[in-house]
């Protein structure tokens, strides 16, 4: 059994993200670098000397040192662990101690017991979120109601989930393999959790922290889907950036996906390329606005680039606002309108409708 606290303080994340080839330099308190987990043009990996964590904006990924290593070499949790630790966990490794693979590892889709405690875990926590009037009020001061709430199965990390687990006989090693647990000690404490629902069930989930803790989402080590892809009918979507940019256009009543980040990779197009029409409601920011010109010059006439109303940084920074929901449909129609003329006229389609999803 590891020491899991002694060998993340024997391994500093930033040591070990430097012996592992990734070169950092200083941002602030926090250090920046080029994220090793996906092709990445322009520093999207932040580590977080202070707490001893890491995010990539480019990807997802996030977590501890353990986790780092994980995703660097492609094992589980318990793997990870053990090419860290020494003797008792507590010497610090050797520069071979991490090996730098020849490319990212590729995250594996998690297998039967992973999915059950990935799906008991949204359960859990949906129930939490009940219990926690901080919780309930950040979602509103965000825009989502309860009703919302209910129909995403959102939920919040109030700690307990590994004796959950256990009482209910399900496996903690799977648990930790995906990320939920690190050791005993629920990952998603103290962060309202999103999941994505496939086929009724809970498949993946991200915590988006409350309290300004880094890294401000944490993702599974599981593959990380396009957001809501399953819940959409019809030939058309509109496509969002992050999961509250996704809540709040399922709660205007449109078929919405989000990208959980600006990262366009090969599997985000194919899956977008189901639809007739896409329409692109990404951040209006430079990353925002490169990831779906990259996304429409793939996928060609088929998609409609939305522009924000000047001043609104992305769909949930509208939904907040008096009117939003009007101001974002009449946003969707501007932009069809620019680009109608590009359509052959038999083969036009209106924007969704408000109650498509």
């Amino acid at each position: 059994m590891f020491d899991v606290m002694a060998i993340r303080r024997s391994n500093l994340i930033q040591t070990i993200a430097a012996r592992s080839g990734v070169e950092l330099r200083p941002s602030g308190q926090r250090l920046v670098g080029r994220c090793p987990f996906h092709r990445d043009s322009r520093p999207s990996l932040v580590v977080y000397p202070a707490n001893q964590s890491y995010f990539c904006f480019g990807c997802g990924a996030g977590g501890d040192v353990i986790d780092f290593v994980a995703r660097l070499e492609g094992v589980g949790f318990k793997e990870a662990a053990a090419m860290l630790a020494g003797p008792g966990g507590r010497v610090p490794p050797t520069p071979s101690t991490v090996v730098r693979l020849p490319a990212p590892a590729h995250k594996a889709a998690p297998r039967p017991p992973e999915t059950q405690v990935i799906d008991a875990a949204v359960a859990f926590y949906h129930d939490a979120l009940w219990q926690t009037g901080d919780a309930l009020a950040y979602l509103a001061a965000r825009g989502v109601g309860p009703a919302m709430a209910r129909r995403c199965r959102l939920g919040f990390g109030r700690g307990g989930l590994a004796e959950h687990l256990r009482t209910r006989g399900l496996s903690l090693t799977a648990a930790r393999n995906v990320g939920l647990l690190s050791g005993e000690r629920d990952t998603m404490l103290g962060r309202i959790v999103i999941p994505d629902i496939r086929g009724g069930r809970a498949a993946w989930l991200t915590g988006r922290s409350v309290d300004g803790q880094e890294p401000r989402y944490l993702n599974l080590r599981v593959p990380t889907p396009v957001l809501g892809l399953d819940l959409v009918r019809g030939d058309q979507v509109v496509v969002t950036e992050g999961p509250f940019d996704w809540l709040t256009a399922v709660q205007w009543g449109l078929p919405a996906v989000a990208l959980l980040g600006a990262r366009v990779s090969r599997s985000t197009v194919q899956a977008l390329g189901r639809f007739r029409r896409v329409y692109l409601a990404l951040d209006n920011d430079e990353v925002g606005r490169r990831a779906a010109a990259q996304i429409a010059s793939e996928l060609g006439a088929r998609c409609v680039i939305v522009d924000l109303p000047p001043g609104i940084h992305d769909l949930n920074d509208l939904g907040r606002r008096p009117n939003g929901r009007e101001a974002f449909l009449r946003c969707l129609e501007e932009a069809k309108a620019r680009k109608e003329r590009q359509w052959d006229t038999c083969d036009r389609v209106p924007p969704p409708r408000a109650d498509a999803a």
